[in-house]
């Protein structure tokens, strides 16, 4: 079994991988396509399309996963699960922004063509849906089993963000107003980061309360004196 520090640096490392592979990918297409101020969407489309990127980066995510897992003591393992969730619902938002962003400056800051650019680009949506539900999947039981009331703010934000995107495609598919798509979509996004980003203050943790101690309850008799018994000297 690989030490803990060992688990834990590598899962950092493999965490980030797939920003970081994505990002230099696109540099290099960026310098190899044109050489402009903006990126081109030539070069933005070969990043987001491409399969073996998409590969790569489940790959790496799940390796992550499998060596902090098993560099932990089985009696610590339940709390890395945990920390790995958060961590996979982080990524899965990073994804989105930094696709989206790329896609802005590809489009020319043009907000129509920046949406047309994300969503054609498909793979960062579906790999944030696969980091959600494998954050899902790591504990339904925690989920579904124990849904808190604190949690829920959190995991509606986390969705609506994912399918802010999914909604404006489905829109274009079926033939709906451009600019009704882009402004609805918009919208349930704007709703998702604000459930997100103010979930402690939607829905604050109760402080646990101390159970009281219940004191015993008088039934207002009082039990008599027992007559200390003779001694054979009173009896004499």
């Amino acid at each position: 079994m690989p030490s803990k520090d060992f688990g834990e640096d590598a899962a950092f490392l493999l965490y980030l991988a797939p920003v970081v592979i994505s990002i230099i990918y696109g540099a290099v297409q960026w310098a190899v396509t044109a050489k402009s101020s903006t990126m081109p969407v030539e070069a933005y489309l070969i990043v987001a399309k491409s399969p073996y990127l998409f590969l790569v980066s489940l790959a790496a995510i799940l390796l992550a996963i499998i060596l902090e897992v098993r560099s932990t003591e089985t009696a610590d393992r339940s709390g890395i699960i945990e920390a790995n969730i958060r961590r996979l619902q982080i990524l899965a938002v990073i994804v989105l922004i930094v696709s989206f962003l790329a896609a802005l400056d590809a489009g020319g800051f043009n907000f129509i063509e920046t949406i047309s650019l994300f969503v054609n680009g498909r793979y960062p949506i579906i790999y944030s849906f696969f980091l959600i539900g494998l954050s899902l999947l790591l504990a339904p039981r925690e989920v579904f089993g124990n849904l808190r009331v604190s949690s829920l703010p959190d995991l509606l934000g986390m969705l609506l963000v994912v399918g802010a995107p999914v909604l404006f495609y489905l829109g274009i598919r079926v033939h709906l107003d451009f600019a009704a798509c882009a402004f609805g979509s918009l919208i349930v996004g704007i709703i998702g980061l604000v459930l997100l980003l103010n979930e402690k203050m939607l829905a604050p943790k109760k402080p646990a309360q101390q159970p009281q101690q219940k004191q015993p309850v008088s039934t207002g008799v009082v039990t008599p004196k027992q007559a200390p018994e003779n001694t054979p000297e009173q009896k004499a």
